[in-house]
């Protein structure tokens, strides 16, 4: 069953490329194969040079009939996970994760286990 489309491009006797989402989003990706999609943009501060960390992951996947009909998807997730401060001295990374609220929580978790296991025996 061929659409008008496909009949036009039949009787011209030529495939013309459609970009469609799917297709600008591979672009994307395989034409950015320098880091800027960890590292963002440094920022200056006076003598200090500032980079953003952040762990980027993604999945998309596609397909098409063909005739131009494509369909896909995909997921992205971005997480900061810290930066880079550069001073003429020294290059120093600072992380996002709060390094004392993460000994807290281990342990107070190791507390509660102590005492489940305390009771248990009971």
């Amino acid at each position: 069953m061929n659409t008008e489309q496909d009949h036009i491009h039949a009787k011209s006797g030529e495939n013309q490329y459609v970009e469609t989402p799917v297709t600008t989003i591979f672009k994307k990706f395989a034409n950015q194969k320098d880091v800027s999609l960890v590292y963002g943009e440094p920022i200056d501060h006076g003598l200090q040079k500032i980079v953003p960390v952040a762990k980027v992951l993604y999945a998309v996947g596609g397909g098409g009939d063909g005739r131009g009909g494509e369909g896909g998807g995909g997921t992205f997730r971005i997480k900061p996970v810290g930066v880079y401060v550069i001073t003429p001295d020294q290059v120093k990374f600072t992380s996002t994760l709060d390094v004392k609220k993460i000994t807290a929580l281990t342990v107070f978790i190791g507390g509660l286990l102590s005492i489940f296991a305390i009771l248990k025996r009971k």
